[in-house]
């Protein structure tokens, strides 16, 4: 990858490069704690923040909308016109953060890396230019329910961007290329050549940023992994999560790498209607209902337990070579019942340690359950 120093003070030419050619989306600061995406304009520009929280609302809604219409239908009498609807725009995402790239990535495995390609998401995937900035103030950047270290998706991603910013302080900023769209804008003279010592500044900032996460929600999720993928959750931790479940669909709503829709029709206007694609969520009691008014899901513990699997299952993660979850700790913010993937990890952690302190000695069996049984005190 190839990498320049920019001024601080340039660092939103960048944003007016891009505005020639695509609607460029950037953050901007709401009331309190709120942050949101937005399209930038003459108006608001210089408005952008570059440190601030992550917005709930992931923005991976520019390439899957929660809501799109994907066809028109018009005239009957056995003789309906269908009319495909494609949304081609060129859109740049200013200051996305690795969590969210990386969610990105996960939805083109899904979308786009298996037998059928989604042609509606790939419209939109085409045009988009991602500009990730990495995590380096932990007043403003890092929240205390972010893990991406955990799910070794930041603070700095390491791939699947077009161009990468990174505050090193002291005016400058590095800016990492990552495709040759990125590369191409290094010809414009806001960019300059860098220096060992910035490379290694760059290198001490994250080294020190990784510390700022906390280890509550940095530990057991690679063994939480390994106990859904092998089947030893027990039925009854599974039980306690769905009972803490409020059935919202929150945490889907914020995923930045959930991919459940629905798909339904509905009249517009005398003999027209339109197809509609429109996010759906596990959580909800008429996700698996099926014809007839059957759900092989009614207890909303057992969707729970699907929700964790399809995150966590090695089945899962080898078939769409990423794991769906980025570690963003959008579902820890918003959720209710305190069931965001770090409480579940430690529930699991907690009903593991137990269970092998409370288990029978097996003939032979070695000492290692006991490891396991101190983590729990």
């Amino acid at each position: 990858m190839r990498a320049r120093i920019i001024h601080r003070d340039d660092v939103l030419k960048i944003v007016d490069l891009l505005r020639k050619d695509h609607e460029v989306l950037a953050p901007f600061r709401g009331r309190g704690r709120d942050s949101v995406f937005d399209i930038v304009t003459d108006e608001n520009r210089d408005q952008i923040q570059i440190h601030i929280a992550n917005p709930y609302h992931p923005p991976k809604r520019y390439v899957f909308p929660q809501i799109e219409r994907i066809m028109k239908i018009r005239g009957g009498g056995g003789d309906p016109r269908v009319e495909p609807t494609y949304d081609g725009t060129r859109r740049a995402i200013f200051g996305i953060r690795s969590c969210d790239v990386a969610g990105i990535w996960h939805l083109d495995r899904f979308f786009l890396g298996r037998d059928f390609r989604d042609v509606y998401y790939e419209r939109h995937r085409r045009g988009l230019f991602l500009v990730n900035v990495v995590c380096t103030d932990p007043t403003s950047d890092i929240d205390e329910s972010c893990f991406c270290v955990c799910a070794d998706t930041g603070p700095a991603a390491r791939d699947h961007f077009d161009l990468q910013l990174m505050d090193l302080g002291g005016g400058e900023f590095m800016a990492v290329a990552g495709t040759p769209a990125g590369a191409a804008l290094f010809a414009d003279p806001i960019f300059k050549r860098g220096a060992a010592e910035q490379i290694a500044r760059r290198r001490r900032i994250l080294g020190e940023v990784r510390k700022q996460f906390k280890e509550a929600t940095t530990s057991w999720f690679s063994a939480t992994v390994r106990y859904v993928s092998q089947g030893k959750i027990l039925d009854k931790t599974w039980e306690e999560i769905g009972v803490r479940c409020l059935e919202c669909g929150g945490c889907t709503y914020v995923c930045p790498a959930c991919t459940c829709f629905t798909v339904r029709d509905r009249e517009v206007g005398a003999g027209e209607w339109e197809r509609v694609r429109l996010w759906d969520a596990c959580a909800l009691g008429g996700f698996t209902r099926m014809a007839g008014g059957h759900n092989p899901r009614r207890a909303v513990h057992d969707r729970r337990n699907r929700r964790f699997f399809r995150k966590l299952a090695h089945y899962f993660i080898q078939r769409e070579l990423s794991m769906a979850c980025v570690g963003c700790g959008r579902c820890t913010e918003v959720c209710h019942g305190d069931i965001g993937m770090p409480s579940v990890v430690e529930m699991i952690r907690r009903a593991t340690a137990q269970d092998d302190k409370i288990a029978p000695e097996r003939p032979g069996a070695a000492e290692p359950k006991g490891q396991h049984g101190s983590a729990g005190d």
